[in-house]
């Protein structure tokens, strides 16, 4: 059975803060960051998960771990 998004969530701000940086989630999805703006760009990722603070950019945990959950299913069933 998959983990439900609230216990990969809590797990997930164990490990990071609320907000990230860009390379922070690009580790987060194991990709470069060059990815990350790609994804941005293509809608890959959701919108909501960038916000930018006095210039800086940041990305909300909370919002990529919801991006992750709904974008997998559990193949461990019938394996």
């Amino acid at each position: 059975m998959a983990a439900s998004t609230h216990t990969i969530l809590k797990s997930v701000q164990e490990a990071y803060p609320p907000l990230i940086t860009k390379k922070q989630t690009a580790e987060f999805y194991a990709t470069t960051t060059r990815t990350i703006d790609r994804w941005l760009l293509e809608g890959v990722l959701p919108a909501d998960a960038k916000v930018v603070i006095g210039g800086s950019v940041r990305f909300r945990t909370s919002v990529l771990v919801a991006h992750i959950d709904s974008s997998t299913t559990d193949n461990s069933e019938g394996c």
